[in-house]
């Protein structure tokens, strides 16, 4: 059975409290702290929590002493596993993109491979669970591309011998910027693999779709049940923040999905 789960958000707690939540567990990242993560389990008691780490390799490769606060987040969750980005761009390449839409040159590939795999196998060894890595969308330009090229995706995720937590919307942005089917894209990529399916709505944005954390569309879902119907996920989560309302509709149109 595949678990449906979603992101933390007040309008989640709302529709728990009112039990209109047809969700299995809770998703939480390290925007929050162990601390709040343990004030959320106390909210809503019984409710099983899963931890993404998002961006860690990253935090690993400045700040070495983030694997102990790792460690804090997985006692506090007892997650099955810990997803983390495929994050083969500098940081910060990625941040002063996101902030001043500042495009600098990237490392070349190879060499980001090779240092992500060697963060990887530090992040591996600081925990007891299964590490699953996420695909990301990468940046707009051709010099970013290899960042999300599912060739590249696939090379490393199976280096690692690493199950893969699949981002439809990471994949649709990414297929669009590299003139792709998004079909097309998702067949590189190891559909094998998954463990887990993040969805979320992606909008378009001074030209570019991007990842918006909308609510989910008619392609969504048709692209979700694509999937399940050529991979054998353990979780889909629904990654979105925002209406109430809108937050119940997608949570049951996910439920006849996935089933259960």
């Amino acid at each position: 059975m595949v678990q449906l789960t979603a992101s933390y958000s007040k309008a989640l707690v709302a529709l728990i409290r009112a039990d209109e939540a047809p969700i299995d567990g809770i998703e939480v990242g390290p925007w929050f702290s162990p601390k709040e993560i343990k004030g959320f389990q106390t909210e809503l008691p019984g409710w099983e929590f899963h931890f993404h780490a998002g961006s860690f390799i990253s935090r690993v490769r400045y700040w070495p002493r983030s694997l102990k606060r790792l460690g804090e987040y997985q006692a506090c969750t007892q997650s099955r596993w810990v997803s983390v980005h495929i994050e083969i761009l500098p940081f910060h390449v990625y941040l002063l993109n996101s902030l001043w839409g500042w495009n600098l040159n990237p490392s070349k590939h190879h060499r980001t491979r090779r240092d992500f795999l060697r963060a990887l196998e530090r992040v591996k060894a600081a925990v007891d669970v299964p590490i699953i890595l996420e695909n990301l969308p990468s940046l707009p330009g051709a010099k970013y591309a290899y960042a999300a090229d599912p060739d590249i995706i696939t090379e490393i995720v199976e280096a690692a011998d690493s199950g893969l937590l699949l981002d439809i919307a990471h994949a649709r942005v990414a297929a669009g910027f590299q003139g792709m089917d998004i079909h097309e894209y998702l067949n590189k990529l190891p559909l094998a693999r998954v463990e887990q399916v993040h969805v979320s709505g992606a909008r378009e944005k001074e030209g570019y779709l991007r990842d918006a954390h909308e609510s989910l569309q008619a392609e969504d879902y048709a692209i979700l049940k694509w999937v399940l119907g050529r991979s054998d996920p353990k979780m889909v989560t629904l990654e979105y923040f925002r209406d109430r309302e809108a937050l119940r509709e997608q949570l049951w149109n996910l439920r006849e999905i996935v089933g259960g």
